[in-house]
């Protein structure tokens, strides 16, 4: 399982720290009118609604959600590959002593038999040892996709105040289809700050939560 954290912040308020590596200035983005700023912020559907009708808001929705996608497959990539083994220099070795290793693979099929002929007269019938190294090769090749400690992607959308285009980012992207099995979660760092009270909040808490598993209800 991939996790995906997406904050919204203020660059009033400071840099997030530590920096998240996928990073994105929204304050190119056309702010939403006065009238709309007063009374919502980027939880809101109607301020939403307005900046999904505007091309730079939507260019950069995709741009992010094209980003995360990629990284999420790397991740799980890198996931999968954990555990395979790469034999090196074998096929060197082969055609370096190519009569010692046929005189090897005759000693230990003499031997095999020998072994498979001792237990068949002790009525023990050895197993099908092609068909058990096809089943341990699967197992092993199989990636884990239920990782409940899986790698966490940290993005942070962030414009003037992290009230409006950051946050309506953050929840625009909260709600957009991800693949099976990756955890959405969402945090407003600024969004409840006061510009005027020196970032102090208003309501105490920060706005964070988790997709489950019928997605962010609407407002």
């Amino acid at each position: 399982m991939v996790k995906v954290t997406i904050y919204s912040s203020g660059a009033h308020y400071g840099p997030l720290k530590p920096a998240a590596p996928l990073r994105y200035d929204m304050r190119d983005v056309t702010n939403p009118p006065r009238q709309l700023r007063g009374s919502m912020d980027g939880r809101s559907k109607k301020l939403r609604d307005h900046l999904m009708n505007d091309k730079d808001f939507i260019a950069l929705l995709e741009t992010i959600q094209n980003d995360i996608l990629q990284e999420i497959e790397r991740l799980e990539k890198l996931e999968c590959g954990k555990g395979k083994e790469v034999n090196v220099g074998v096929e060197g070795d082969k055609e370096a002593a190519p009569t010692q290793e046929i005189q090897q693979g005759r000693d230990e099929a003499e031997q095999k038999c020998s072994i498979d002929a001792e237990l068949h007269d002790k009525g023990n019938v050895p197993p099908d040892e092609e068909e058990t190294a096809s089943e341990a090769s699967i197992s092993g090749d199989q990636c884990d996709s239920d990782n409940e400690n899986g790698p966490t992607i940290f993005v942070n959308c962030f414009c003037q105040l992290g009230r409006h285009r950051s946050a309506s980012m953050v929840e625009a992207l909260a709600r957009l289809k991800w693949p099976a099995g990756t955890d959405i979660e969402v945090i407003h760092r600024d969004i409840d700050k006061d510009r005027r009270s020196s970032g102090k909040q208003k309501r105490v808490g920060k706005s964070s939560r988790m997709r489950g598993d019928n997605g962010f209800a609407e407002d």
